[in-house]
C-alpha cells in the first residue's frame, strides 16, 4: 500500500473510532439522565404562601387533580413547596426541582421578575411550567397561566363598593381608603388597576376622594396597622382591598375605633375565603370578590399532566377562572361555581 493509502486508512480507522467513542458517550448520557428522571410523573407545586387560606384551596384543588389521575391509573406524585412569601427561597425551591428532574412544575410566583432565572433554569431543563393565580413577566418561561382576570375582578369590587355606598346614603364626596397587595405580584399589579379604573373618574367628577392608599402586602397585621394610623388621622367611608385578609385587618381597626364596619364605613375586600364569607353574612363586609384557587390547582395539574403525556398545547396561553360578586344574598351558594371540579378548557 502507498503512503498515501496507508494515511487515508489510518485516517478513517480514527474517524471510526471517534464514531464509536461518541456513541457510546451519548447512550451512557441518555442511561445518566434518564435515570435520574422519576418513573412516574413527578409535579411541583410552588405556593408564595399556604399561611393564606386562598391558596391552601389552591393546593387542595391541585390535589383533588392528583387524587383523580391516581383513580385511574396514572403513576403521579405532587410534592407542594411553602416560599412564605419569599423569593429567594422560592427561587431555591425551583432550582430544587429542577435538579432532581421533576416531570412539570404548577407555580405560584411570588414575584413577578424574581423567580425567572429558576424559571429559565426549567424551560432549559425541558420541564414545562404552568403558572397560576399569578403570572410571570417573561411569558415564554411558562407554557400556560390559569388564573383571575384580576383587572375584571377589582373592577367588579369597586363597582359593588360604589353600589354600597349609594345604598348607604352618605353625601358624596365618599372617603375611600386603597389596600394594595405584595407589590411585584400580577394579583397586586391588576387588582389595583382595576380598583382605579372605577374609582379614578369619581375623582375626577367630586364623587370619591382617595384619602390613603397603602401598601399591606396581603397580610391581615400590616393592614390591621395601616388602617389604624389611616381612622386616627382621617374621616374614612369605606375600604377596599386587594384582599380579604387585608380587608378583616382593616375591620378589626374599625372596631378597635369604636366603629361599626358596615355601617360606619363600608369594606369590600377579594378572595371569598371562609371569614371573609362569615362577615359577609354577619354585615361587616358588603362583598367579596370569589375567585377560583380550587380550579386553579385543579386545572394547573392537568393542564401539567396532559402537557408532559400528550405535549398538550393550550387554546390559549391564559386559561381564566371564574369570578363572583359575593353578597349576604348569595353567601351560601357562591361555592358551587368556584370549588368542584370542572374540565378543563381545551383539554385533549
Amino acid at each position: 500500500m502507498s503512503p498515501m493509502g496507508k494515511a487515508l486508512s489510518k485516517t478513517i480507522t480514527y474517524v471510526i473510532i471517534a464514531i464509536v467513542v461518541i456513541a457510546v458517550a451519548g447512550g451512557l448520557a441518555y442511561w445518566y439522565y434518564s435515570s435520574q428522571r422519576p418513573s412516574g410523573i413527578k409535579v411541583g407545586l410552588f405556593i408564595s404562601n399556604l399561611g393564606n387560606p386562598y391558596f391552601a384551596l389552591l393546593r387542595d384543588g391541585a390535589q383533588a387533580a392528583v387524587t383523580e389521575l391516581k383513580n385511574k391509573g396514572v403513576n403521579i406524585e405532587m410534592v407542594v413547596y411553602d416560599a412564605k412569601d419569599d423569593p429567594s427561597l422560592q427561587s431555591n425551591q425551583i432550582e430544587t426541582a429542577v435538579g432532581q428532574r421533576f416531570s412539570a412544575l404548577v407555580v405560584n410566583p411570588t414575584d413577578i421578575q424574581a423567580i425567572q432565572p429558576s424559571l429559565s433554569k426549567a424551560k432549559s431543563a425541558g420541564i414545562p411550567v404552568v403558572t397560576t393565580d399569578r403570572d410571570v413577566a417573561d411569558k415564554t418561561l411558562r407554557f400556560v397561566f390559569i388564573g383571575t382576570d384580576n383587572v375584571k375582578g377589582a373592577e367588579q369590587a369597586a363597582n359593588a363598593l360604589i353600589q354600597a355606598l349609594t345604598e348607604s346614603g352618605k353625601p358624596t364626596p365618599w372617603n375611600v381608603v386603597i389596600l394594595n397587595g405584595i407589590p411585584g405580584t400580577t394579583a397586586a399589579i391588576d387588582r389595583n388597576k382595576g380598583f382605579h379604573n372605577v374609582l379614578d373618574p369619581l375623582v375626577s367628577q367630586g364623587k370619591v376622594v382617595i384619602v390613603a392608599e397603602e401598601v399591606a402586602n396581603f397580610r391581615r397585621d400590616e393592614a390591621l396597622s395601616k388602617m389604624e394610623s389611616i381612622l386616627a388621622a382621617k374621616k374614612v367611608d369605606a375600604v377596599i382591598a386587594a384582599n380579604d385578609e387585608m380587608a378583616l385587618g382593616a375591620i378589626q381597626a374599625i372596631k378597635g375605633a369604636g366603629l361599626t364596619p358596615g355601617k360606619d364605613i363600608i369594606v369590600v375586600g377579594y378572595d371569598a375565603i371562609p371569614d371573609a364569607i362569615a362577615a359577609v353574612k354577619a354585615g361587616e363586609m358588603y362583598a367579596t370578590i370569589a375567585q377560583s384557587p380550587f380550579l386553579q390547582g385543579y386545572w394547573g395539574v392537568l393542564a401539567a399532566y396532559y402537557r408532559v403525556t400528550q405535549n398538550w398545547n393550550p387554546p390559549a396561553d391564559w386559561i381564566p377562572t371564574p369570578t363572583v360578586v359575593v353578597t349576604k344574598t348569595n353567601a351560601d351558594t357562591f361555592q358551587q361555581e368556584v370549588s368542584t371540579p370542572k374540565p378543563l378548557p381545551g383539554a385533549p
